[in-house]
């Protein structure tokens, strides 16, 4: 059974505490995921005298050193010449907070962002809604940076303000620092007993994600050092793919049979279990981990390599990493034969086309895929057949600033083209399409403006049928021109024809970018890519995607 008992620290001790190292992050905890919003907001809350919640410490022996999670910079590293550990579940993105709003420097959030604490300042200014704010450039008359405010020496660093301002500044030093936070102790040897704790914790407020609950569940298999490794060191930005499709991958591969989060979750409950010999990770695990990431890291590969895949936003699902990994996995790592290669393409844009990885057919197409799969790796005679052939209709309906798999699937059928630039004929270098968010390179054929002038809705102009890539300087000198006033200086150009084919654009006579009603034009125009665009996505795909409306 548990002890607990509640403490309460004023900010100045727990700065102490955090430089003396007695704070530890176990695996169980999520990376920093705050943002400057919510540490601006969090200090206000101190500086007014507000409650911030307390903090929940698991005290313990220092021989549970190997729960460590190592890999965390935002907090100083828990000193080893302790006599015990003060495990931090829950409070570690407030503390953080508090300490670097002392200690300054920049500080990466999980998602990549930047917290630059040496440029959090207190502001004089109270018609904002909080007092704190990060600024790029301080105006002394206007704010002044936290950590010179709270460093020992500040009445000589900020000698120079007037005595009203001085009095501000002594007042927000005072009501930080002698801030009581509430520490409840926990003094327990069960790590379930904890871990259940943490999971309870989280389940409300800002929600821990699947992939942490999982980081949580095997927290002695140190998946997330693992995970994080891993997904490092894959090439071509998939390292930003979320780490529950890692998680996914790898359930797949120890036996699960989908990929809804509670199977998942019993999976990885499951493999821990088993994988632990006395306290310590057994050596079956540790090889088996070695074939999962290679599994994975070939399926990336394959991605990259030979769909084209340049990176992650390209992905129509990123589900089809973990099956991928999967077919991996049961055809023992071996490369796929030219047989195996066609059926997987097959797979791929046939998933990618009609939406298999979303809505209520998601998790039978899944289990349908692994049979498949299986068939194609361990028996080599699985062979992909796609059903429910997509209506021609969808691709037209279908608005290119709507995420989704038709869109992402269009996007690389372009790229696959290798499109050209309209003045010069030269192929795009890949970076200049580097993500599916990248909007300044998509170019409307029949301009928005144009088309918004003969009245047509914005849906119908943002068609697929209606966009293709073009260079942001391109896009603008053509401005809101009909296409055959702005085409007419390129038509003449030897390389035209190779440019309009690169993007998938009918230009030939009896195309509708020669008319010069707008209505009528278009309307021939997106009938005419529709039939191309169709074409060749069944083309990349060696299998029968469309059928007529």
């Amino acid at each position: 059974m548990s002890e607990i008992v509640l403490k309460k620290y004023k900010v100045k001790y727990l700065w102490d505490f955090c430089e003396d190292g007695m704070f530890a992050v176990p695996e169980i905890q999520r990376e920093f995921v705050w943002d400057s919003k919510r540490a601006c907001r969090l200090l206000d809350s101190i500086y007014r005298q507000l409650p911030i919640g307390s903090m929940l410490v698991w005290e313990t022996k220092a021989d549970r050193q190997h729960l460590l999670r190592h890999a965390q910079e935002v907090l100083p590293s828990y000193k080893s010449n302790s006599q015990k550990i003060w495990f931090l579940i829950d409070g570690q993105q407030r503390l953080s907070v508090i300490y670097r709003a002392k200690a300054g420097h920049q500080v990466k959030n999980w998602n990549g962002k930047i917290l630059d604490f040496s440029k959090l300042c207190f502001s004089f200014d109270d018609r904002y809604d909080t007092r704190f704010l990060f600024i790029r450039r301080p105006l002394p008359k206007l704010h002044i940076p936290l950590t010179d405010i709270l460093s020992t020496n500040w009445k000589r660093k900020l000698r120079y303000l007037p005595h009203n301002k001085m009095l501000k500044v002594e007042q927000c030093r005072n009501r930080v620092l002698g801030y009581e936070v509430p520490v409840i102790f926990v003094h327990t040897h069960e790590l379930e007993e904890i871990r259940e704790t943490f999971l309870r914790i989280n389940s409300g407020g800002l929600r821990i994600s699947e992939a942490d609950r999982g980081f949580t569940l095997a927290s002695r298999l140190n998946l997330r050092r693992l995970m994080k490794e891993l997904r490092n060191s894959l090439p071509a930005r998939f390292s930003e793919i979320d780490f529950g499709i890692l998680q996914s991958a790898m359930a797949l591969i120890v036996g699960q049979r989908e990929l809804s989060a509670s199977a998942v979750e019993s999976a990885i409950t499951k493999l821990e279990k088993e994988e632990i010999e006395n306290g310590k990770v057994s050596r079956r695990f540790t090889k088996d981990w070695r074939r999962i990431d290679q599994y994975i890291r070939k399926a990336v590969d394959y991605l990259i390599n030979e769909i084209g895949v340049i990176n992650f936003t390209f992905l129509p699902s990123d589900n089809m990493v973990s099956v991928l990994a999967y077919f991996f996995y049961v055809n023992n790592g071996a490369q796929p034969s030219a047989r195996q290669r066609r059926e997987i393409k097959k797979w791929f844009w046939a998933t990618g086309v009609g939406r298999r990885y979303a809505g209520r057919g998601y998790y039978q197409n899944i289990r349908s895929d692994l049979t498949f799969f299986q068939n194609l790796g361990r028996h080599r005679h699985g062979r992909f057949v796609f059903r429910d052939l997509v209506l021609m209709g969808d691709i037209k309906r279908t608005d290119y600033l709507v995420s989704g798999s038709v869109t992402t699937s269009f996007f690389l059928l372009l790229l696959k083209k290798q499109p050209r630039y309209l003045e010069t004929g030269s192929a795009f270098p890949l970076d200049k399409t580097a993500a599916m968010a990248n909007r300044k390179d998509k170019h409307h054929i029949f301009p928005k403006a144009l088309l918004d002038r003969n009245g047509f809705p914005s849906r119908e102009a943002n068609s697929l049928c209606n966009i293709c890539y073009l260079v942001a300087e391109e896009n603008q000198s053509i401005g809101s021109n009909k296409p055959i006033a702005y085409l007419e200086e390129h038509k003449r150009r030897k390389h035209f024809s190779k440019v309009m084919k690169s993007h998938l654009i009918p230009y030939r006579g009896d195309s509708g970018l020669w008319e010069y009603n707008i209505r009528k034009g278009y309307k021939k125009f997106c009938k005419q890519r529709l039939e191309l665009i169709c074409r060749e996505l069944e083309k990349v795909a060696g299998i029968k995607l469309f059928r007529p409306d």
